[in-house]
């Protein structure tokens, strides 16, 4: 499968037009994709924005021209109504044709516990996110009204009258061996986070390849896509600073229990090491070592790269990509 370059414009870590004006700028370099959060809360307090990432879409679909677009991750069980989901991406897959995807996953406390008061278990929201996909395919595919009753959701006569001409493809989240299985089971493509190359190798993919041939497709037909942050600056040190942002991502508290406040995140996200932000981001200083790092994953089997740039110089961060994109594309 061809190699994807995707660029991740986070409205967490930047106002919403900058993190726009990113994206026209990553198209004209030559990234495939453009890939953004939707969160409520950021990974971090300081200097941090909380944009929203459907009217943020809707804009830089215009302002772009050929790129596809794709949130990275929406929670569909929660502070949304899947069937809301199913009318967003629909009409945003009518309006820009085969440029408008939606990766799901069962969500993150700091986003859904603010709005909402619940955080349910992991596998409930797994089962959760299983019964909304069903609800978001039917609203998709049926050419009448759709009555439902689930465990957690329901329809009552809905019709889904703004429809695209095509499907809208769904990237299930998956990080966990089961996850991953059923991001192979109930996804179009596979979207999993940062993590050890032979992880993803021995684990991840090959899970995510047994769900999907449990349900009858082809894993050789289907993306395995990654979101991983970048930092990339002459000094290496200012460099690996750079991806601190993210650095509460590396905690696994983050997601075992309910935190939702930003500073409490920042405050485990400024403690957390210089070797581990090196570890699980890429950090580099120039191109050639971000071909390298690119290069690691790609044998693990990603096919498609969602790469989060956290460069102390933004710009420089997109337009060294000129000299890597040629380099790491098949």
């Amino acid at each position: 499968m061809e190699t994807k370059i995707g660029y991740f414009a986070s409205i967490e870590q930047y106002k919403p037009m900058d993190a726009l004006e990113q994206s026209v700028r990553a198209e004209k370099v030559g990234f495939d994709s453009i890939w953004v959060d939707d969160h409520f809360h950021p990974w971090y307090h300081s200097d941090a924005q909380s944009g929203q990432a459907w009217a943020w879409m809707g804009a830089t679909l215009q302002a772009t021209k050929k790129v596809f677009v794709s949130t990275c991750i929406t929670c569909p069980i929660l502070r949304y109504n899947p069937g809301v989901v199913a009318q967003t991406f629909a009409t945003l897959r009518q309006m820009y044709p085969k440029r408008v995807g939606v990766a799901v996953g069962a969500g993150e406390a700091l986003n859904e516990v603010p709005v909402t008061g619940q955080w349910p278990s992991v596998p409930e929201r797994q089962d959760m996110t299983i019964e909304a996909i069903e609800v978001m395919r039917k609203l998709w595919e049926s050419k009448s009204p759709v009555s439902f009753k689930g465990k957690y959701f329901t329809l009552e006569k809905a019709f889904m009258y703004t429809k695209p001409d095509d499907e809208v493809p769904l990237y299930f989240s998956g990080m966990g061996p089961k996850g991953a299985k059923l991001a192979g089971i109930h996804g179009d493509h596979l979207m999993t986070v940062s993590a050890d190359k032979d992880t993803l190798k021995n684990v991840t993919i090959p899970k995510f390849e047994e769900g999907a041939r449990e349900a009858g497709k082809d894993p050789k037909k289907m993306e395995k896509a990654m979101l991983i942050w970048y930092s990339v600056d002459p000094d290496f040190d200012k460099a690996v600073e750079g991806n601190r942002f993210w650095a509460g991502c590396l905690v696994p508290a983050m997601f075992k229990y309910r935190v939702s406040d930003p500073p409490e995140v920042e405050l485990h996200a400024n403690a957390v090491g210089s070797e581990m932000i090196k570890k699980n981001f890429l950090c580099a200083t120039d191109a050639e070592g971000l071909i390298h790092e690119i290069e690691r994953f790609k044998n693990a089997g990603i096919t498609h790269f969602c790469l989060g740039n956290s460069s102390p110089n933004v710009n420089y961060g997109i337009d060294v990509f000129k000299d890597v994109i040629p380099a790491v594309k098949d």
